[in-house]
């Protein structure tokens, strides 16, 4: 018998573990209650410092994770893009020469500018592109990882030497922030071009092109280029975050995955709106 456990056996003897009290169950409760309560969002303040340290380390960028990170920016950005250019001409249409038609009919045409600098670049496109996206990719994500971790491929990697952290989530991560804010432009861009052209064809918009592009955009100043990326780097990280950590924290077989899905597509909507508010309330 070692030393800890003769000295547990004489208190034992000795009375002294005694069962907790009525305040002492209270005590613990609360305890336990906080504990859960604070734990998840500083894990997963952990983690996001995690990847933001790792990835400013060029000794991190060896060529497995490069080659991971590149194949996942296709994956989120590069295929995704007829869908963001499809939702980009409907946006478009809705957005910019509805909003024309509309302020012109009320006298108000030339808040136009300013009109479509907060409705569309800094209020619906990020939220818009971080919809399309979590449904696309988060959610593809998930099922990868989660696959991968029920089935014992995340701790052969580690038995390997491999870090499942850098391998895994760390290019994935930055491959959903980079590939939201290029998917968020390529919205915006498309969805200003086909306002103009479908405002132009029903005789809503009579301005050259670069006219129409000066009066859109004129109204932006850096604190609207400042935000709007922002949001979708930000929205991004956090969605790619989630993603990974709910496959790798709480998919042990196949059944959890199931009910992993929707907790990871309501969590990362939550976060979406939530980064949008909070970054809006403060620029």
């Amino acid at each position: 018998m070692t030393m800890n456990e003769r000295t547990i056996t004489d208190l034992q003897k000795g009375g002294l573990s005694k069962p907790l009290t009525a305040s002492g169950n209270l005590l613990a409760a609360i305890g336990l209650w906080v504990v859960n309560l604070w734990r998840p969002p500083l894990e997963f303040f952990s983690d996001a410092v995690a990847v933001i340290w790792q990835s400013c380390r060029p000794v991190t960028w060896r060529r497995p994770v490069r080659s991971k990170f590149v194949s996942q920016c296709y994956e989120i950005g590069t295929r995704a893009l007829p869908f963001i250019m499809v939702t980009g001409i409907f946006g478009g249409f809705g957005i910019v020469a509805q909003s024309l038609y509309w302020l012109e009919a009320f006298g108000g045409k030339a808040l136009f500018g300013g009109f479509l600098t907060v409705v569309l670049v800094r209020e619906t496109a990020p939220v818009l592109v971080s919809l399309i996206v979590i449904g696309r990719s988060g959610t593809t994500i998930l099922v990868e990882l989660g696959t991968m971790k029920a089935e014992g491929q995340v701790h052969a990697l580690d038995a390997q030497g491999i870090d499942p952290f850098l391998y895994l989530v760390l290019p994935r991560v930055m491959a959903f922030s980079l590939s939201m804010f290029c998917l968020t432009i390529t919205f915006v861009a498309v969805a200003l071009v086909a306002g103009f052209v479908s405002g132009t064809l029903v005789g809503m918009i009579n301005l050259p092109f670069l006219d129409f592009l000066q009066s859109a955009l004129g109204a932006m100043g850096s604190k609207e280029y400042f935000l709007i990326t922002a949001k979708t780097l930000s929205i991004g990280f956090v969605v790619g975050l989630i993603s990974c950590k709910t496959a790798l924290s709480e998919v042990d077989r196949g059944t959890d995955l199931l009910g992993a899905l929707p907790r990871s597509y309501a969590r990362s909507v939550l976060a979406t709106l939530l980064i949008s508010i909070v970054l809006t309330i403060f620029f």
